[in-house]
C-alpha cells in the first residue's frame, strides 16, 4: 500500500496555492427582475426618443440642440447618483469600484455642463479645447480604474505586471492600426493647434485604454459576475464609441452645433451603467486563483502585435513609409514585448521552482505515509466497490499468512466463510447508501495456510467528487488471543455454574442424608429413654443409632475428603491389595443394607494383586454400590464383576 492511494490532497501542487477573499459584485441588492425590467424599459423609450430626436432633429434645430446637450448631461447624472447609491449599499473594494464609476460618470457630466453652458447658456459654439474637455478626459481614467476595480487583481508581481504590459502592447498596437489607417492623416490636415491636436488625440487613446480594459475585465470575471459586469462595459463601449465619433469628426472639422446621432452612444452608456447597480443579485461563485500566465493572456499581445505587423506589410507593399510617431509607437511595443517575455519567462521559472518544492514536500509527506503504511501494528486495506481488494500494507497480508502482492485484487470472500461474508456484505450496507460514515465488527478470517484467525475490522467509505462511493478504507486487528480468552472464560463461567449447581444438590442430598440418619438415632434414642424395653430390644435400638452414627461419619468423611481434593490435599497410602476381597465385602454390606435388591458378584479367581490404598478404594466401592442400591428398582439386580485384561483390572459394579 502506498501513499498515493490516501495523500491525493497533497499530490497536486496547485492544491497549495492559496485562493483569495472573493470580490463580490452587488449593487442595490435586489433579488427580483421587476425593478430591473421597469427600469431598463424605461431607459430604452429614453434612448429611442433621443436617438430618433438627433437624427431627424424634431421641433427645431435649438430644440435638438437643448435636447441633445440636457439630455446627455441627464443621463450622465443618472448613472452617477445610481453608481454613488450602489457605492453607499457595499464595502470595502466593491464600493471602491462603484466609486470610481460615480467619478467618471460625474465628471463627463461637469463636463457636459460645461458644453451645455456655451451651447445652450450662452448661444455660442463651444470653443476646442474648452473646461469641458477636462471632464470628458478624466471620466476615462476613473471608468478604467473602476473596471479593474470590479475584476479579481492578481497578487504575485509577475502576473500583475504581465497584465499591465499585455494591456500596455494591446493599446500601443490599436493606436499604431488605428493611426496608420488614416488617423494619422486626420490630425496632420487638422487645422487646430497642437495642444488642441494632443486633446483630440487624447479622445481615442483613452478609448483604445478602455477596450483594452473591458478585454482584460472580460476575461477576468466570475461567472455569477457576467450579467451586471455586462451592462458596465456595455455603456462604456458606447462612450468610448461616442469619444471616438467626437474626436474623429472634431478633427476633420464636421462636428457641428447639432451634434451627431453618434451623441446616442453616451446617452446609451450611462443610461446601461446607471442599470447595473439594479441587476438582481444571485449566488457568487469563487474569485478566479492566480495561477500561471493565461493562455488568453499571451494570445492578446501577440494578436495585436501581429495585427500591427500585418499594417506595417501592408504600408510596406503600398510604398508608405512610417511617420515618426508611427515609428515610436512601433519601438515601444517591440520594447514591451520584449519586457513581456522577460516577465513571462521570469513567472514560468518562479512557478517551475514553486513546484518542485511543492513536489519534494509532497514526497516528503508521502516518504513518511508510506513508513507509517508500512509499520502500522494495524493492517489496512482498501476495498473497491465490488468487494475486492485493492491494495494493503504488509501488516495485513501478514494478518492472513500471504504478500501484499498476492492479496491485490483478490476477492474479499477469499479469506471469510461463505456465510461470515453474507453478513458483513450485511454490514457495509449503511456505507453504500451513506446512512453511516463508518461500520466495525469482528469476523473470523481464512489465511492462507488455513488456519483461522479472528479480527476485529471498522470500515469507513471513501466517496468521489460526485458522491459516489471510491472505495472502502478498512483497518484490521489481530484479536485472536482476546477471542480464546474470552472463550476460555466462557467455558470457566460454564464450569463454576455447573460446580455451584452440583454443589446446591450436594448440599440438599447430605441434608436429607443427616435428617434421615439423625431421625434414626433420635427416634431410638427417645424410646430407649421414654419406653420400657428389654435388653434385647435396647441392643436392637443400639445397634440401629450405632448404623445411624457411622452412616453420618461415613458421609462426613466424604465430605472431608472431598474437600481435601478440590484443595489437592488428599493423600493416598497404596499397598498390596486383593481387590476380589474389597469387592467380595462391598457386596456383603450392601446385602446387609438392602434385601430388595439382588446383589451378584461375576468376580475373575486370577486377579493379581495391586497396589492401591485399601481404604480408599472400599470408599469407592461402597459408594458404587449405594448409588447401584439408591437408583436401582426394587427387585433389581446390581452386578458386581471384576476382569484382568493387558495388566489393568476392571471393576464394573
Amino acid at each position: 500500500m502506498s501513499a498515493p492511494a490516501y495523500a491525493h490532497a497533497v499530490q497536486n501542487p496547485a492544491a497549495a496555492m492559496a485562493f483569495r477573499r472573493p470580490i463580490t459584485i452587488s449593487g442595490f441588492g435586489i433579488r427580483g427582475w421587476r425593478p430591473f425590467a421597469l427600469a431598463a424599459g424605461a431607459a430604452l423609450i429614453a434612448s429611442a426618443v433621443f436617438t430618433g430626436w438627433t437624427a431627424f432633429h424634431w421641433v427645431s434645430d435649438q430644440a435638438t440642440i437643448d435636447l441633445d446637450d440636457i439630455g446627455e448631461a441627464a443621463a450622465a447624472f443618472i448613472a452617477a447618483g445610481s453608481c454613488a447609491l450602489a457605492a453607499a449599499r457595499n464595502a470595502s473594494r466593491t464600493r471602491v469600484a462603484w466609486l470610481f464609476l460615480a467619478a467618471s460618470a460625474f465628471s463627463w457630466g461637469a463636463g457636459e455642463v460645461v458644453w451645455t453652458v456655451y451651447e445652450v447658456g450662452l448661444g455660442i459654439s463651444v470653443p476646442f479645447p474648452s473646461a469641458a474637455d477636462l471632464g470628458f478626459l478624466l471620466a476615462v481614467p476613473f471608468a478604467v480604474a473602476g473596471v479593474l476595480a470590479f475584476t479579481s487583481t492578481p497578487t504575485r508581481l509577475a502576473t500583475r505586471g504581465q497584465t499591465v504590459l499585455s494591456g500596455t502592447i494591446v493599446a500601443l498596437s490599436l493606436l499604431f492600426i488605428a493611426w496608420a489607417f488614416g488617423l494619422g492623416k486626420v490630425y496632420e490636415s487638422s487645422p487646430a493647434t497642437p495642444a488642441a491636436q494632443a486633446i483630440g488625440l487624447a479622445y481615442p487613446i483613452g478609448d483604445i485604454i478602455t477596450a483594452t480594459a473591458l478585454i482584460v475585465a472580460l476575461q477576468r470575471a466570475r461567472r455569477a459576475d457576467v450579467g451586471r459586469l455586462a451592462l458596465l462595459l456595455g455603456g462604456l463601449a458606447f462612450n468610448a464609441l461616442a469619444d471616438s465619433a467626437f474626436a474623429y469628426l472634431t478633427a476633420n472639422g464636421t462636428y457641428g452645433a447639432l451634434g451627431s446621432v453618434l451623441d446616442t452612444g453616451w446617452v446609451v452608456g450611462y443610461l446601461l451603467i446607471a442599470l447595473a447597480p439594479l441587476w438582481p443579485a444571485g449566488r457568487h461563485d469563487a474569485e478566479k486563483a492566480d495561477g500561471s500566465i493565461q493562455l488568453w493572456q499571451l494570445a492578446l499581445p501577440w494578436v495585436a502585435v501581429t495585427a500591427g505587423a500585418i499594417v506595417v506589410f501592408r504600408q510596406a507593399i503600398t510604398d508608405q513609409n512610417l511617420d515618426r510617431f508611427e515609428t515610436a509607437l512601433a519601438g515601444g511595443i517591440g520594447l514591451l514585448f520584449v519586457a513581456s517575455h522577460v516577465l513571462s519567462h521570469r513567472d514560468s521559472h518562479g512557478l517551475l521552482l514553486n513546484s518542485q518544492r511543492a513536489e519534494a514536500q509532497v514526497e516528503r509527506r508521502n516518504r513518511l505515509l508510506n513508513e507509517i503504511l508500512a509499520h502500522a501494528p494495524l493492517g489496512i486495506a482498501r476495498v473497491g466497490p465490488d468487494m475486492n481488494v485493492i491494495d494493503v500494507n504488509p501488516r495485513m497480508a501478514g494478518l492472513l499468512r500471504t504478500s501484499p502482492e498476492k492479496m491485490t485484487g483478490t476477492p474479499v470472500a477469499t479469506y471469510l466463510h461463505p456465510d461470515e461474508f453474507a453478513r458483513v456484505f450485511e454490514i457495509f450496507q449503511p456505507l453504500w447508501r451513506g446512512a453511516a460514515d463508518s461500520v466495525e465488527s469482528d469476523s473470523r478470517a481464512l489465511r492462507t495456510d488455513g488456519t483461522e484467525v479472528w479480527l476485529h475490522w471498522s470500515a469507513t467509505g471513501v466517496r468521489n467528487a460526485a458522491g459516489h462511493i471510491s472505495y472502502f478504507l478498512a483497518m484490521y486487528e489481530d484479536t485472536d488471543a482476546e477471542h480464546a480468552a474470552n472463550e476460555a472464560a466462557a467455558a470457566h463461567l460454564a464450569g463454576l455454574e455447573r460446580l455451584n449447581r452440583l454443589k446446591s444438590e450436594f448440599v440438599s442430598l447430605v441434608s436429607h442424608e443427616f435428617r434421615t440418619a439423625l431421625v434414626g438415632i433420635s427416634g431410638f434414642s427417645e424410646m430407649i429413654r421414654d419406653e420400657d424395653v428389654s435388653l434385647e430390644e435396647t441392643k436392637a435400638y443400639a445397634t440401629d443409632i450405632n448404623k445411624e452414627s457411622e452412616r453420618l461419619n461415613r458421609m462426613i468423611n466424604d465430605m472431608l475428603d472431598l474437600d481435601r481434593i478440590e484443595a489437592g490435599r488428599l493423600t493416598l497410602h497404596p499397598q498390596a491389595v486383593a481387590i476380589n476381597d474389597l469387592l467380595e465385602d462391598g457386596a456383603d454390606r450392601a446385602r446387609a443394607s438392602s434385601e430388595r435388591h439382588v446383589i451378584v458378584t461375576h468376580l475373575d479367581p486370577e486377579l493379581p494383586i495391586s497396589q492401591c490404598d485399601p481404604d480408599r478404594s472400599a470408599q469407592v466401592i461402597a459408594n458404587l454400590l449405594s448409588n447401584g442400591v439408591r437408583y436401582s428398582p426394587d427387585g433389581g439386580e446390581i452386578a458386581v464383576s471384576s476382569e484382568s485384561r493387558e495388566g489393568v483390572i476392571d471393576v464394573s459394579i
